[in-house]
C-alpha cells in the first residue's frame, strides 16, 4: 500500500464506513454464540479496532510491519504487537480477524491454510474484503489490491481453504449505488470518508440501520463483504 493511502486510514478510524463496518461486523459476529479468549488482529493498521475486539475481555494481539504504525497499535493496549508474519501466526488463537487485508495478500488460498494452523479446535476468521470486480478503481491500485470478491468467490476460497462458513453477507448496500457510479467514473470516492459532520452521521446512521438486517438476513450486494469462517 503506497505510504499516502495507509495514512488516509488512520484519518478514516471514526469516519461512518469505519463504525459502520465495526457495527456490521458485530452484528455477524453474534452468530457464532462463542467469545474469544485471545484474538489476533491481522493487519492492523494503525489499531482502529482495538477496542472492538477487546470488548469481551480478551486478549488482543496484532501483526503490523509498519513501524508508525507499530508504535501507534503499542499505545492502544495490544497485548503483544507482532511485526512479521511468521511471529504473529507461531501462536495459536481462538479468533483472528483479517479486516481488508485479504485482498493485500497474492496467494490469498495459501494464506488462510496457514491462518488455519494458528486457529484453535474451534477457532474462527472473522472476514471484511472489498467487493465486486467491476468496481475495481485507482483506489484499488493506490492501496495495492490483488482482486475485490464476490460473495461466491470468497465463499469457495475458505471451502477449499478448509473452514465452515458460518455467515458471509454483502454490506455497505444503501450506499452502494452512489459508490459504483462513482467508480465507473474513475473517482475513488475516498472523500466521502472525510464528510461534514452532519453528512458523516446521516451516512453512519444508514449502515447502522442496515447492520440490523443482519441478524436475520444475506444482503444480495454491497460494496464491501463481511464473513465468519469456523475452522474445520
Amino acid at each position: 500500500m503506497e505510504k499516502k493511502a495507509f495514512e488516509v486510514l488512520h484519518h478514516m478510524e471514526r469516519s461512518w464506513w469505519y463504525r459502520g463496518r465495526s457495527r456490521a461486523l458485530a452484528q455477524i459476529t453474534e452468530k457464532t454464540k462463542k467469545t474469544p479468549k485471545s484474538t489476533l488482529d491481522f493487519g492492523a493498521g494503525w489499531g482502529g479496532m482495538y477496542e472492538d475486539l477487546s470488548a469481551h475481555g480478551a486478549e488482543v494481539y496484532a501483526y503490523e510491519p509498519d513501524q508508525s504504525a507499530v508504535e501507534a497499535c503499542k499505545k492502544r493496549g495490544y497485548t503483544e504487537v507482532f511485526t512479521t508474519e511468521e511471529e504473529a501466526l507461531s501462536r495459536t488463537y481462538d479468533c483472528i480477524s483479517i479486516l481488508d487485508v485479504l485482498e493485500h495478500i497474492e496467494d490469498d488460498n495459501a494464506f488462510l491454510q496457514k491462518a488455519k494452523k494458528a486457529l484453535a479446535p474451534g477457532g474462527y476468521l472473522l472476514i471484511s474484503v472489498p467487493a465486486f470486480r467491476f468496481l475495481w478503481s485507482t483506489h484499488d491500485v493506490e492501496h495495492h489490491h490483488f482482486r475485490r470478491y464476490e460473495l461466491p468467490v470468497l465463499t469457495k476460497r475458505l471451502e477449499e481453504a478448509g473452514y465452515d462458513v458460518l455467515a458471509i453477507t454483502y454490506w455497505n448496500t444503501l450506499m452502494f449505488v452512489p459508490a459504483a457510479l462513482l467508480r465507473l467514473l474513475g473517482k475513488t470516492g475516498q472523500g466521502s470518508l472525510s464528510l461534514p459532520k452532519p453528512f458523516d452521521a446521516l451516512f453512519y446512521a444508514v449502515v447502522w440501520c442496515e447492520s440490523l438486517l443482519l441478524r436475520w438476513v444475506r444482503l444480495p450486494f454491497g460494496t464491501g463483504l463481511i464473513a465468519i469462517a469456523e475452522k474445520v
